[in-house]
């Protein structure tokens, strides 16, 4: 009877857990939405680990969170490396923002410390701010 019992229980979870994946696949929601966002730095204000003050087309950005946070590592490091689908743009807010249209952006991701470094090199010591989008080759 116990075997019964949890063979029958062993079963339900299996069922609820596959019927609670299903669902959320079918959803077509691929995380957050930032085409409520007018401008990226509206968008990267959003982000939690980067302090973004500015408006309109004039941002900046820089890290707030790791290693290399408010570093006086230089003048070139203090901000972030902007990588759109892949490519290094730089650290121009200006010129990274030409390039995205926030209802393009798919997701945005964040890395700083050893783990920027290590993938971008010397030029991710401020942090980097990887943005994919849906126009993108990547």
């Amino acid at each position: 009877m116990k075997s019964l019992i949890k063979t029958s229980l062993v079963m339900f979870l299996f069922l609820s857990l596959g019927a609670c994946a299903s669902t959320a696949g079918s959803s077509g929601k691929k995380g957050k939405d930032y085409s409520i966002y007018q401008t990226l730095g509206d968008a990267l204000q959003s982000v939690g680990s980067l302090k973004v003050t500015g408006q309109g087309g004039s941002f900046t950005v820089n890290l707030i969170a790791g290693k290399y946070a408010n570093s006086n590592l230089g003048a070139d490091q203090g901000s972030v490396l902007y990588v759109i689908n892949g490519i290094d743009q730089g650290k121009d807010y200006g010129a990274a923002s030409s390039l995205v249209v926030p209802k393009d952006i798919i997701s945005i991701r964040v890395l700083n410390g050893s783990e920027a470094v290590m993938k971008w090199g010397d030029r991710g010591t401020g942090g980097v701010v990887e943005i994919r989008t849906s126009t993108g080759n990547e």
